[in-house]
């Protein structure tokens, strides 16, 4: 090997060595990364924050308000001033003889914590021909227009979380019990074919305690029942009521809102005054009913 061939080596290792020996700017880099302790410099990444839940929780506020048509029937007795009917008319009957079907309800829930308060409403004008009356009378009209209100505070005896096909719904599973007090104001008339006409306003108070109970089925779907009784010779003797419903919740912007059907059902037994003055309400009202509520 000629002294050319020697210096090239020589250079070419030398090329080598330094090449070796220099630390790129990647290694550089990440030399000082590791080095440097936490909080200097650039921060460290922030952890990502856990996706937030869509569980309602019982120290929130809760605004619930909901709307419904009901589709009314009703059996009962019912006299005014001498006159008596013995009612027995199914949504069909109600239609054909009214000139307003439906009764029109809403009702507004506000609650925080285990605590909360309720008012629910109802107006209907409906009546119902050729109803039975006293032996030898009989094709008795009778037309009525109710308001009925219900209103009362409500207490949480127990929330709990759902699971299974229920676990992302909204809602949890809840049981409330609610005490308050139901308004009914009457305006009823009887209209037998072969005698004078009589009508009679009356009103009055019922004290009324109940449950309501709330129960997720899958991510979308929960059932509601909730029942009262009531009155114990305050206002009428006895009153009652139920209603139970199927809902389905979604949403409208950033508000939750609810379809729902089911059945409802108020029974009332009232009466006051005697003679020519006596009147009698022991009705029972139920239909299906079909409605929206919306939560904030």
């Amino acid at each position: 090997m000629n002294t050319r061939h020697l210096l090239a080596l020589a250079a070419s290792a030398g090329a080598t060595a330094t090449c070796l020996a220099r630390p790129t700017a990647a290694s550089l880099n990440l030399a000082s990364e590791q080095a440097q302790p936490a909080g200097a410099g650039e921060s460290a990444p922030a952890k990502a924050d856990p996706a937030p839940s869509t569980q309602e929780s019982s120290s929130d506020w809760r605004f619930e308000f909901t709307t419904w048509i009901w589709l009314v029937g009703m059996t009962g007795d019912v006299g005014v001033r001498g006159r008596a009917a013995d009612v027995d008319a199914n949504f069909g009957d109600i239609l054909e003889a009214s000139d307003s079907i439906f009764a029109f309800s809403g009702r507004l829930e506000v609650g925080k914590g285990r605590w909360g308060a309720f008012v629910d409403g109802m107006y209907s004008d409906l009546g119902a021909e050729d109803q039975s009356g006293p032996v030898g009378f009989t094709d008795i009209d009778v037309t009525m227009e109710t308001i009925l209100i219900d209103f009362g505070a409500t207490y949480r005896l127990g929330e709990w979380k759902p699971t299974g096909n229920a676990a992302g719904n909204s809602r949890p599973t809840s049981l409330d019990l609610y005490a308050g007090a139901r308004y009914t104001d009457l305006d009823v008339e009887l209209d037998p074919r072969v005698l004078a006409t009589r009508s009679k306003s009356v009103s009055w108070f019922d004290p009324i305690v109940g449950a309501k109970l709330v129960l997720p089925l899958s991510e979308g779907w929960h059932f509601a029942l909730n029942g009262d009784v009531g009155g114990f010779g305050a206002g009428s003797d006895f009153t009652w009521s139920a209603t139970g419903v199927f809902g389905y919740d979604f949403h409208i912007g950033q508000s939750r809102a609810c379809v729902f059907a089911g059945y409802r059902a108020i029974g009332q037994d009232y009466s006051e005054g005697s003679g020519n003055e006596e009147f009698t309400w022991d009705v029972v009202q139920h239909g299906p009913l079909i409605g929206l509520s919306l939560r904030f």
